[in-house]
C-alpha cells in the first residue's frame, strides 16, 4: 500500500513539475524576438484579433473577458499555450484545438509576449526601506532575488520589470485573487492549479496548501513551505476549497501603509539590468 502510494504522489509531482514549462529567462528571450518585430508586423496579431479580441478587447486589455496583456510573463508561455489550446473549465474560456494549430498558437502567445499590462499606479515608496520590510517580513523564505532566497513561490528577481506597482500592491495585500481557480492544461503535458485548500484530517491535524492533484479518493496540496502533501478523502473531516486564497500570507493589517509603498517600491525597482 504504501508503494501504491509513493508511485502516486510521485506521478502527481512530475505532473507539477512538468507542467511549469519555461522558463522566465527563455521567456524573455521570446519577448525580446517578438519586440525586435513591429507588432503590426506579427502574424499572432491577426489571429488574436479575429479569435481572442470579443472577450479580451483588440489591445488584449479586457472586455467580457479579463486582461491579458502580458500573461505569458506572469502564468510563463507554456501554460499559456494550453489554455489556448484546451481552454478552462466552467465554460468560461473555450477550446482553440482543432481551430488553431500549435504554430498559430504560439504565433498568438509571441504577441501577447509584445503587450506589457498598463499599469498606471504611481511608486510613492522608499526602495531601500522597502528592502528592508522584504527582510524583516521573511519573505525570502519563498522568493528568491539573485539566486538567493526560497523556491515555493515566484523568483522576483526582475519582477519590476514584467509587473507594475498596482499590481504588486495588490499581490501583497490580496494574494491569490488574480489567479486562475480551475486546472490549466499545459502544453508540455501535465496541468497547474491554483485553488487554494484547507483541510482537516479526522485527527484534528489542519493543513493548507494549493492544490497539486486531486481524484476521487484522494488529493494532494502543496504548502508555503513548497511540501507536496497527499491525504486519502475518507481519512479527512473537512476538505474546503476556497477560491481567491493563497498560501502566501497577505500585509494587511501587518504592515503600515507607508511600509506596503516602501515593499512595492522595492519590488518595483527589480528588474532587468541594462
Amino acid at each position: 500500500m504504501t508503494s501504491v502510494r509513493s508511485r502516486w504522489l510521485a506521478a502527481a509531482v512530475i505532473l507539477l513539475c512538468a507542467a511549469a514549462g519555461g522558463t522566465a529567462a527563455r521567456e524573455r528571450a521570446q519577448a525580446q524576438d517578438s519586440q525586435a518585430k513591429p507588432t503590426a508586423d506579427l502574424p499572432g496579431k491577426a489571429f488574436f484579433e479575429q479569435r481572442c479580441s470579443t472577450c479580451h478587447g483588440l489591445d488584449a486589455g479586457g472586455a467580457m473577458g479579463p486582461n491579458i496583456q502580458g500573461i505569458p510573463f506572469r502564468l510563463g508561455a507554456d501554460t499559456v499555450k494550453g489554455i489556448i489550446k484546451n481552454g478552462m473549465g466552467g465554460g468560461g474560456m473555450p477550446a482553440f484545438a482543432g481551430q488553431l494549430d500549435d504554430a498559430q498558437i504560439q504565433q498568438i502567445v509571441d504577441y501577447l509576449l509584445t503587450l506589457q499590462h498598463k499599469d498606471t499606479a504611481a511608486i510613492t515608496g522608499d526602495p531601500s526601506k522597502g528592502k528592508d520590510i522584504y527582510d524583516a517580513s521573511g519573505c525570502a523564505s519563498c522568493h528568491t532575488i539573485a539566486g538567493q532566497g526560497g523556491d515555493a513561490g515566484p523568483e522576483l528577481t526582475t519582477v519590476g520589470s514584467l509587473r507594475g506597482a498596482g499590481y504588486l500592491k495588490n499581490a501583497v495585500l490580496y494574494p491569490g485573487t488574480d489567479l486562475p481557480q480551475e486546472h490549466i492544461f499545459v502544453e508540455s503535458g501535465g496541468q497547474l492549479d491554483y485553488l487554494f485548500i484547507h483541510l482537516v484530517t479526522k485527527d484534528g491535524k489542519a493543513y493548507d496548501g494549493t492544490r497539486a492533484a486531486e481524484d476521487s479518493f484522494r488529493i494532494v496540496i502543496k504548502d508555503a513551505k513548497g511540501n507536496f502533501l497527499s491525504f486519502r478523502k475518507a481519512d479527512l473531516r473537512a476538505l474546503d476549497k476556497e477560491p481567491g486564497k493563497s498560501v502566501m500570507p497577505s500585509v494587511k493589517g501587518k504592515l503600515t501603509d507607508d511600509q506596503v509603498n516602501d515593499l512595492v517600491a522595492y519590488l518595483a525597482s527589480l528588474k532587468v539590468a541594462q
